[in-house]
């Protein structure tokens, strides 16, 4: 969801002040990509603190997520002139700097001390990815469970997952899928989740213990959301390897 799109979504909890900044963000949005905190609150004549409730009232955490997705928000012009190919090597190379950027260490001691792993995908790219991950991380002596409905999470809820398993979630937007009341179980019971989203503020990412991101651009305007799966094999692949690190194993020993 683009800068603009959010705006009018909450337009109507947008003061006067917001209004402001709005309209100069649109007007000068290349400039805006480049600019920090304090640089855009010069350039509205605003305060730091009204730059960070403005870019919170449209659901971001702060203002670095805010700049983050205005930076990736192409014009027509732009999406019109990037080919597919360099689309997807985009793609590839934020989803390595974002993973390089995050603190993984939680997740992956989450991941080592579980005692049961269990993965859901929201779609069946997402679960072909989770097949193969789980099918890569069996040699590092971890079988996680493969829940291929909402069905089978519910059952899995109902009976054997306890806080002292991990639950993974492999999603593109993170918003449609499990749906709000498996999510509000799952919290209740103080089960780990470890959400695995495209890189933006999102439902399942909020309720989630540990968070991952990647980057999949939508390919085109009128294509029924068609992403490539591309960089969810590189974000798996990529958590596997760092477990590997962390666990300091010798994978000419396996």
């Amino acid at each position: 969801m683009n800068i603009e799109t959010l705006i009018n979504k909450h337009y109507d909890d947008l003061n006067e002040n917001d209004q402001h900044i709005t309209k100069y963000i649109i007007n000068h949005e290349e400039e805006c990509k480049h600019l920090s905190i304090t640089q855009l609150a010069a350039a509205t004549l605003t305060s730091k603190s009204s730059i960070l409730r403005f870019t919170q009232k449209l659901g971001f955490s702060g203002f670095s997520e805010f700049k983050y997705t205005l930076r990736q928000q192409k014009s027509p012009k732009q999406q019109e002139q990037k080919s597919f190919v360099a689309m997807q090597q985009e793609d590839l190379l934020q989803t390595a700097k974002i993973f390089s950027q995050q603190n993984v260490a939680p997740a992956l001691q989450a991941f080592d001390q579980a005692e049961s792993i269990y993965c859901y995908g929201t779609g069946w790219g997402q679960r072909d990815v989770l097949k193969n991950f789980m099918r890569s991380v069996i040699p590092l002596q971890r079988f996680p469970i493969h829940l291929q409905s909402q069905k089978e999470l519910r059952i899995v809820l109902d009976g054997s997952i306890t806080e002292n398993d991990l639950m993974i979630i492999l999603s593109l937007s993170g918003e449609n899928k499990p749906q709000e009341d498996i999510l509000n179980r799952m919290k209740l019971a103080n089960i780990p989740i470890l959400s695995i989203t495209n890189m933006s503020r999102n439902r399942l990412a909020s309720k989630a213990t540990y968070n991952l991101y990647y980057q999949s651009t939508e390919i085109g305007e009128d294509t029924h959301e068609i992403f490539s799966m591309m960089p969810l094999f590189q974000i798996m692949d990529l958590f596997y390897r760092a477990y590997v690190d962390y666990k300091q194993i010798d994978l000419e020993q396996l």
